[in-house]
């Protein structure tokens, strides 16, 4: 498995464990990478990404909730917004990064820890915001 691979598993599992939890994220990582003892390069792309999820959460919220067609925000659980989250700061702040494959990877989480049903529905969104972002 790869090294962002990893990273994201970490972020996603981070980012349900504040939204749940009585945590902030900044000590759901920290649990995090004391649980599973990373590399020092998975945990440089855990910073970075946890940074720049700091400085835009609200941003990424506002553009997740704009593009629930016919959903309403609070019918998104808790692991399905997390997946979204770290996707949608992939495509929008991960140059190095395609948006094709901050997807697929978010897909891919998507069924490992949901099911088929929230990879469609994540899926579907992430590509609505894509086509947004292209006009």
């Amino acid at each position: 498995m790869g090294r962002r691979r990893k990273a994201r598993e970490l972020l996603v599992q981070s980012l349900y464990a504040s939204e749940v939890g009585a945590k902030t994220l900044d000590e759901a990582v920290a649990e995090q990478i004391e649980r599973r003892e990373p590399t020092s390069t998975t945990i440089a792309y855990v910073d970075r990404i946890r940074e720049v999820m700091a400085e835009h959460s609200h941003e990424l919220d506002d553009r997740i909730d704009a593009a629930l067609t016919g959903w309403s925000p609070e019918r998104v659980g808790a692991v399905e917004r997390a997946i979204l989250r770290l996707a949608l700061l992939e495509i929008l702040f991960v140059e190095e990064i395609p948006p094709k494959v901050a997807i697929s990877e978010a897909v891919d989480l998507a069924r490992t820890y949901s099911s088929d049903d929230a990879s469609r529905f994540i899926n579907g969104v992430l590509d609505h915001i894509l086509n947004e972002k292209a006009e």
